[in-house]
């Protein structure tokens, strides 16, 4: 039997680079994940730590909970530095930044029908925020990667 190649079709791979500017309060990125997706990870990771004069916190989470999955996580090197991430399906990669979707039980997303241990019946949004109180540096980079599968139908049967 030969080896067969994963369909990469059926991974939903998506990337946002967070670029510190020295005006910018917000930064925002949605990743849309497709109705009957599976929900596999969340990273984050920095590349720079932010400078600017103020906080900088980032905030990952969906319309229900702005920081669902991670909340109030500083960048300015107290909660995630260098050579860090965070990582929403492994607990090790929490860094006590996670919040109310994320639990040791397994769960990654709501409990709620829209979401059921990360299996999205529904089209789901997830989105991460960066919140600058004093902008006045170009220095920080953030990426997050949010990444999710959506296989082939298979139909049980029955005897």
């Amino acid at each position: 039997m030969g080896y067969e190649y994963s369909r990469s079709r059926w991974y939903k791979v998506q990337t946002a680079l967070f670029k510190e500017d020295a005006t910018s309060t917000v930064h925002t990125a949605t990743f849309r994940v497709p109705a009957g997706s599976l929900l596999l990870d969340i990273i984050v990771v920095p590349e720079v730590l932010w400078t600017a004069t103020g906080t900088v916190v980032f905030k990952c989470g969906d319309t229900a909970a702005s920081d669902g999955y991670f909340s109030s996580v500083d960048l300015k090197a107290t909660d995630l530095v260098l050579g860090e991430r965070l990582q929403a399906a492994s607990d090790n990669f929490w860094g006590a930044t996670q919040d109310a979707y994320l639990t040791t039980a397994g769960r990654i997303g709501q409990a709620a029908t829209s979401n059921i241990g990360g299996y999205m019946p529904a089209a789901y949004s997830i989105t991460g925020t960066i919140t600058v109180t004093t902008p006045a540096t170009t220095v920080g980079r953030l990426r997050m990667t949010v990444i999710s599968v959506r296989g082939t139908k298979v139909t049980p049967v029955l005897t």
